[in-house]
């Protein structure tokens, strides 16, 4: 009986890093594919493990476009390099804007919340500039033969200041 638990416990798994690697997400199978899809974020079982495949993806990156009155340019990041913890924690908060699940409204709420943090940052900004993608690596013939890295946006956001009550143009 513990020899056929252990194996029925085992061919589960396999079966989540299968359905991991095929990129299938158990999540809307009701109560048991949300568990399913905790215990493989928690064991790892749900990794896409990309890193095996010839077009691996790199990870997600949010810029940010700082336009003043003048309309001059300057581009900022969310990674503080403060701690490596706290820009982990800011890749994390990208990554859930790049996911494909993630709801517009969501999106939108971070954008704000991130554009907030910009206008701190750069008290002369009039307008941020969101955007969320990744680059695109061409395939090492074609980089070869000349190609270019590219950029893939995935989320764009305008979020301009607004204004302050009593403040003069």
């Amino acid at each position: 009986l513990r020899s056929a638990l252990l194996l029925t416990v085992a061919a589960c798994h396999l079966g989540l890093v299968v359905a991991g690697g095929l990129d299938v997400c158990p999540w809307e199978w009701g109560a048991v594919g949300r568990a399913l899809t905790y215990y493989s974020a928690i064991s790892g079982a749900g990794g896409g493990y990309s890193f095996y495949a010839p077009t691996v993806r790199s990870a997600p990156h949010a810029a940010f476009t700082i336009v003043d009155r003048e309309g001059r340019r300057v581009v900022d990041t969310l990674q503080t390099g403060v701690t490596r913890e706290a820009d982990l924690r800011m890749q994390d908060l990208i990554d859930v804007v790049h996911h494909r699940r993630t709801d517009d409204a969501l999106r939108r709420r971070l954008a704000a919340s991130w554009a907030a943090e910009m206008f701190a940052r750069h008290p002369e900004a009039e307008l941020v500039l969101v955007d969320v993608g990744h680059s695109r690596m061409p395939a090492m013939a074609a980089l070869r033969a000349g190609a270019a890295p590219g950029w893939r946006s995935e989320f764009r956001a305008r979020v301009a200041r607004s204004p302050v009550a009593g403040a003069r143009p």
